[in-house]
């Protein structure tokens, strides 16, 4: 037996002992008895050994997210109606990323795990969230860096953490990406909450600036952020990424609006 396998079973062990058996699920709160854990690997996903850990989910919360995005648009990640391949949007072009995929629809029980993470300051839950935005992103492998979407400075200060930075960590050390925090938000725009798609759009305009200069030549970079509506805001952070010479610019969100 290889020493990783002998290693985590002593750990999953001792932390049966010390948190408890069973658990509930973060998304859904059902008790998780031993069930076989969903590893991506299970699914085709190449190139994500390095998740080693229960993503505290149950199956049928992952197989409900996995439905939920069984037929997407292959640009930007939108689920869209069969035999589709492109989305509208795509259609025209519109984006400056390069790919988006997202775990879920935006969505009980997801929703609910994002509001408790986002606003009610569970930030236990980007563990888990960051689980599947990490299987969601493998798609995209192989990336040099993982960037965090900007948190509003106002936003920032009330809450008191950016929880894109928090599932960018997660999705980091999962895929074994170096993490680079490098761009910020100007306060001059409103909140994306509160316009309409067309809206957003115009408001997101040049508000992402890098804190410094540097040379991404050749890079393959992977945004995170928690929810996409519109994709305006991965956006405007792909703009300023391809501009510092970024390659590839991939986002991947724990979950994404539905388009009306």
């Amino acid at each position: 037996m290889e020493a990783w396998s002998i290693v985590r079973r002593f750990a999953d062990r001792v932390s049966g002992l010390v948190y408890g058996q069973p658990v509930q699920c973060a998304l859904c709160g059902a008790i998780i008895s031993r069930q076989r854990s969903r590893r991506p690997g299970d699914e085709g996903e190449a190139m994500l050994s390095a998740l080693t850990y229960p993503p505290g989910i149950c199956n049928p919360c992952l197989d409900k997210l996995s439905h939920q995005m069984s037929w997407i648009c292959e640009a930007c990640g939108a689920p869209i109606r069969r035999p589709l391949r492109v989305c509208p949007d795509c259609q025209k072009c519109l984006y400056t990323f390069d790919g988006q995929r997202s775990a879920g629809i935006y969505d009980v029980p997801i929703k609910t795990a994002i509001i408790r993470m986002k606003y009610q300051g569970e930030r236990w839950l980007s563990r888990p969230l960051g689980w599947l935005l990490a299987r969601a992103a493998s798609e995209f492998l192989p990336v040099d860096l993982v960037i965090p979407i900007p948190l509003e400075p106002g936003s920032r200060v009330r809450r008191g953490y950016n929880q894109a930075l928090d599932l960018a960590k997660e999705a980091s050390a999962l895929l074994e990406v170096p993490l680079l925090d490098i761009l910020v938000r100007d306060t001059r725009y409103s909140h994306q909450v509160d316009l309409g798609r067309r809206m957003r759009w115009g408001n997101l305009r040049e508000s992402m600036t890098p804190k410094r200069r540097l040379d991404l030549g050749g890079q393959r970079c992977l945004l995170v952020d928690d929810v996409t509506t519109t994709g305006a805001t991965l956006d405007e952070a792909a703009r300023v990424l391809k501009g510092l010479g970024a390659e590839k610019v991939y986002c991947a969100t724990v979950a994404r609006t539905l388009r009306h």
